[in-house]
């Protein structure tokens, strides 16, 4: 793809802004991002030069978490032969180790409303540089943790732009199905440093005709979200619908998939979400243990409920980890038990919300 190029309209003539190349320094480039980190990257700071011990003897560059509960380690590369990816994934055995460090870290920058949300699941390694070589993008690929590659390019006095190399995919879906309006931060306008904003997000494409742009959002219905699905989608869905009308439990449509729910003493508790293929998640159910709107956030139900139904998902063979949350892409024809094993899931965490029968209620404010 060709380089970007910018332009600056001057009493009706435009001058293209030359590209500057790379911050002088390491630490110029980190100190920049620094400063504008979550605007830039959807992480928040938590320290700089973070010291890992005796026994590793080094430091973090930075050390934040992001929007969804991950721990972020994030690394700085001035020169293209700097080997940074073995370096943070060695940070990041160092964090497995000291998870009660880092939780008070985040309680003493973030307070005690964060901490329940830190995910040690899928800790994530953040690379930033000019550039990376091909070695570094196959390395990314390749290994079992999480690792994002962002490059970044200045232009003029008041432009950078910055491109996800490698990872950098949204979090899981909000409620209702609903693809969240998270963009991949392609393009930031910097003006003298100081005001930063986010270029305007590029139009999503449309889902079929289903979903219209505007001020409003128009509701997919049942017909037109099977519709859109394979024949291996359908039948995995229409069994979690016909449970959900089986078992009382609310459905929830949104612009393009739908959620199902529990209603306990008026508060609404996600089960799981389900994603339409041309979702962004692609043809897929999410798991909502611990969702803003699910059992962990709406319920009085224990880490060790939630550890619980978290390993009986892993167990059916169906899910895989997604953040904070689990997913189950469904690609392939499920086998009958195997479509069973998933509604018995979600039978399951019906029976726990239930069973606390301690959800939040916005009417008293328990």
């Amino acid at each position: 793809m060709a380089a970007p190029r910018f332009f600056h309209e001057i009493s009706g003539n435009l001058h293209e802004l030359p590209e500057r190349g790379p911050f002088r320094s390491e630490r110029e480039l980190q100190e920049f991002f620094e400063k504008h980190l979550h605007t830039l990257t959807r992480v928040e700071f938590l320290g700089s030069e973070y010291s890992t011990g005796q026994r590793h003897r080094r430091r973090i560059d930075t050390l934040g978490i992001d929007d969804v509960g991950r721990p972020v380690v994030v690394e700085y590369k001035r020169r293209q032969d700097e080997n940074v990816i073995n370096q943070g994934l060695d940070y990041l055995a160092w964090l497995d180790d000291h998870r009660a460090e880092f939780r008070e870290l985040v309680r003493k920058r973030l307070g005690d409303g964060r901490v329940a949300s830190i995910d040690f699941t899928a800790p994530r390694l953040l690379c930033i540089a000019a550039g990376f070589p091909r070695q570094d993008k196959i390395a990314a690929e390749n290994s079992r943790r999480r690792i994002d590659l962002l490059v970044y390019r200045r232009f003029g006095d008041a432009f950078v732009a910055l491109e996800w190399a490698h990872g950098g995919e949204p979090p899981a879906p909000d409620a209702g199905g609903d693809d969240a309006d998270y963009s991949e931060y392609r393009e930031v306008t910097i003006r003298d440093r100081e005001h930063i904003r986010k270029a305007e997000p590029q139009p999503r494409a449309p889902y079929d005709s289903l979903s219209e742009r505007g001020h409003s959002r128009r509701r997919v219905t049942e017909d037109e979200f099977l519709e859109s699905c394979d024949e291996f989608g359908k039948e995995v869905f229409a069994s979690i619908l016909d449970l959900a009308r089986r078992e009382s439990m609310p459905i929830h449509w949104g612009s393009k998939g739908f959620s199902v729910g529990v209603a306990v003493h008026g508060t609404r508790v996600v089960v799981c979400y389900a994603n339409p293929p041309t979702s962004k998640y692609k043809q897929s159910l999410y798991t909502a243990l611990r969702d803003r709107a699910g059992i962990q956030r709406k319920t009085a139900a224990s880490d060790e409920v939630i550890d619980r139904l978290w390993q009986s998902a892993e167990v059916t063979g169906l899910f895989t980890p997604a953040g904070r949350e689990l997913k189950c892409v469904i690609d392939r024809k499920f086998a009958t038990h195997e479509v069973d094993a998933l509604v018995a899931w979600c039978e399951s965490v019906e029976q726990a919300i239930v069973g606390p029968g301690q959800a939040n209620d916005p009417h008293t404010g328990s």
